[in-house]
Order: structure tokens, then C-alpha cells, then sequence
């Protein structure tokens, strides 16, 4: 209902004046009170959607999560940010939106748009050849000359997963062995060992070790190590200040990182992941608003900056022919205009959907999963509670940005 004010304005007409006059007695108006200063709009607290919570909390019961963190943004706001369940079990310490969980292969995500945007700095092509005379990483690797398949392989190949080599069905991935090590020994000897029995661009094979690959890329280019280039160029344009790189052992959590659960033959290797050397395949921890900054920002709407462009984004969004639903370190589903990104390891679950047709994006973090023989179920339940929560145009979400800068 429209508000209408209605000011009355009193105009008093006199014959003659008070020098006409001297009976006249000029009458003081009494000084009108200055208005008070407007009182500060207090900002809109949240408020609890009991079907949201209900949904997270079946999940978690359900699959003996013991912790999760939400985060939902609409048109690049922040309208829901909340924690479930328990950082650490033994201290009863209750998740937050300010706890920060392993992010798994979510990371490769962060690795594709970095690579994106050493080439929107003219630095880097898509289409450079990874490994031979001329090539970026060059002949330092293994011992050359290469064979045909190796030496094709470019960027691109990398980050679409179809390099042929490393994958389960190309040798198997082994981004877990030689935990001891270092990044150039670890490369040395997958170059060595490795064979690569598939022509680049054949075959969609998952794998680790392209991503991790491809965080050598990142530091050969740009000359600063993995983690420090995507804080520069990533972390701090956006904010997402409680983004960094996981640590191996119990030990290395960071302050306000909930502890990790695994469940039945997970439970060894918890703490046994070869960090801080798996960083860009799936290294990098983050609080759920954080990971939501970083969706907003390559999302292409205008509530928050991107940090890519129009261009980069295509890029980023743009699969092979033999995977149309996998682009450049994320999911592509065309048929719901979403992107997306799953994250998993021992003592971990992470996701992110982001829907481009309503401008709704959701994170969500847990702290367990179910062990990998098992997991079919639990990912699709999963995928479920994301769906409903970035295509449900029901929700009562508040206008509200909890974001701040």
C-alpha cells in the first residue's frame, strides 16, 4: 500500500503593514524544532528457514556427518550462512560459518580459473604444449625426448581432464605415492615411470595429477608458489581472507579448522593425505562464505565483481567432445544452467552448485563422508539437497547481504 504525505501550507494575506499600523504587535513564531537526526537502520539479523536446516540436518543424520557448513547467496548476496553440527566432537565445539574445512577437489577449480587468469594477463595460452623442447615445463623432466603423446599435451588438455595419462584408465592416478617427495622429484618420476598410452583429447579420464600439473604451470609462469599466486589473484580481490592450503597432520589444522572423521577404512588415512603437496588438485580450505565469494566471482552476474571476463568465462565453462559436462576444473550442466564442483577425501565432502537462470549459488562443507565403495547413494543424496536449494524459487530467502565489503 502506497504512503501518501499530505503537507498543509497556511498562507496569512494582510491589507497593511506594521509601519502602517503601530497597534500592530508582531507576534514571534516560535522556532520550529530541528528534526532529529535519522535513527541508523539496523542491519537485518537472519532468520532461521526451518526447511533449509531440516534438509542439511536429515543429510547429516543420515550418513553420520558430524559437521557442515552452509552458505547460500542470491544475485551475488550473501542471504544464509549457517553451521551444523560439530567442528570437534570431543570439545562439543559447534560448526560456524567462520570454520574452515578441506576443500578437496573443489580446488581444481580455483587452479582453472587461476590458470585463466595468467592468460587474461597475455602470459599463458590454453593451447601452449606442456612438456618438450619449447614447451613450459620444458626437458627437465624424465628423460627426452618425449614420446609423441606426451609431447602433445598442452594446458588445456590438463584442465579438461583428457591428457591421457594418469587417470584410472590410463595407468592410474598416483598422486598419493612418494608422499616424501618434493614437487620436483614427485614430477621427475611420474614423467619417468609413467607411460602415456592415450592421444591427448581421446578419452575424459579424471585425474589428480593433471591438476596437480598444472599448479607447476602456475608457478613456472608466474614465478611465486601455487598457494601465493591464487591469494593475490584470487583470495584477496575477492575477499575470501580465510582461503589457504591444507596442512597433513592433526597438528597442522589452522585455527578455527574443524577436525576431520573418517569412516570405516577412512579413518587411517585422515591425516595421512600428502599435503602441502596435493595443492592445486585438491589442497586449498576455505569457510563455506568464502567458497561462496569465489563462486560470485565467476558467476558473470553483477551483484559482486568478477574477476574474470566475459571471454575467460566461456573458457571456463566450455567442455570437450568427449565430456560435455566437464569444463575447465568444474561441473557444466546445460540442461539446468548450472555449474558446480564436488569435492571428496578421507574426512572430507565439499560442493558447490551455482544457478545462473534464478542467481542462486549454495556451498556447502561436511567434515566426513562415506568411504568411496559406499558413496554412490550418499552423492546423489547429496546432490539432492543442492538442487532443491538453488532451483526452489519457494524459499523465503531475505534480501539481505551478510558479504559486508
Amino acid at each position: 500500500m502506497k504512503k501518501f504525505i499530505v503537507f498543509l501550507c497556511l498562507a496569512v494575506m494582510t491589507g497593511c503593514s506594521k509601519e502602517d499600523d503601530p497597534e500592530v504587535i508582531e507576534i514571534q513564531k516560535p522556532e520550529e524544532p530541528k528534526p532529529a537526526d535519522p535513527k541508523p537502520k539496523e542491519p537485518e539479523t537472519q532468520k532461521d528457514i526451518m526447511a533449509v536446516d531440516n534438509a542439511v540436518q536429515t543429510f547429516m543424520k543420515k550418513y553420520n556427518i558430524p559437521g557442515g557448513s552452509l552458505a547460500v547467496s542470491k544475485n551475488d548476496k550473501l542471504v544464509y550462512q549457517k553451521g551444523y553440527g560439530y567442528a570437534d566432537v570431543d570439545k562439543k565445539e559447534e560448526v560456524t560459518p567462520e570454520h574452515i574445512f578441506r576443500l578437496a577437489s573443489v580446488s581444481k577449480a580455483y587452479t582453472g580459473v587461476a590458470v585463466l587468469l595468467l592468460v587474461q594477463q597475455a602470459k599463458l595460452s590454453l593451447s601452449d604444449k606442456v612438456f618438450g623442447a619449447g614447451a613450459i615445463l620444458g626437458t627437465q623432466y624424465g628423460k627426452p625426448p618425449y614420446n609423441n603423446n606426451l609431447a602433445a599435451m598442452t594446458v588445456k588438455d590438463l584442465l579438461l581432464n583428457i591428457s591421457g595419462s594418469w587417470g584410472a584408465a590410463t595407468g592410474g592416478d598416483v598422486i598419493d605415492l612418494n608422499p616424501q617427495f618434493t614437487n620436483d622429484q614427485m614430477l621427475d618420476w611420474i614423467i619417468s615411470t609413467r607411460p602415456n598410452p592415450r592421444a591427448p583429447g581421446e578419452l575424459y579420464d579424471y585425474s589428480n595429477v593433471n591438476f596437480w600439473i598444472a599448479g607447476r604451470i602456475i608457478e613456472k609462469i608466474s614465478g611465486k608458489k601455487y598457494i601465493d599466486f591464487v591469494k593475490e589473484n584470487i583470495v584477496k580481490p575477492i575477499g575470501a581472507e580465510h582461503t589457504d592450503i591444507a596442512g597433513k597432520t592433526l597438528a597442522d589444522l589452522k585455527p578455527k579448522e574443524v577436525k576431520y572423521y573418517g569412516q570405516e577404512t577412512d579413518a587411517p588415512y585422515v591425516y595421512g593425505i600428502s599435503f602441502p603437496r596435493r595443492d592445486a588438485d585438491g589442497g586449498i580450505t576455505a569457510t563455506a562464505p568464502d567458497l561462496l565469494r569465489f563462486v560470485n566471482a565467476i558467476d558473470g552476474l553483477s551483484g559482486r565483481p568478477d574477476i574474470l571476463t566475459g571471454a575467460s568465462r566461456t573458457l571456463l565453462n566450455t567442455t570437450s567432445k568427449t565430456n560435455d559436462y566437464y569444463g575447465l576444473g568444474l561441473g557444466v550442466w546445460k540442461e539446468q544452467n548450472l555449474i558446480y564442483s564436488y569435492g571428496s577425501l578421507p574426512g572430507t565432502r565439499a560442493g558447490f552448485m551455482c544457478n545462473n537462470g534464478n542467481g542462486l549459488s549454495v556451498a556447502i562443507l561436511f567434515n566426513s563422508r562415506i568411504i568411496p565403495e559406499k558413496e554412490e547413494t550418499f552423492v546423489y543424496a547429496m546432490q539432492d539437497v543442492l538442487l532443491d536449494l538453488v532451483r526452489n524459487n519457494t524459499t523465503p530467502w531475505q534480501d539481505i547481504d551478510q558479504f559486508g565489503k
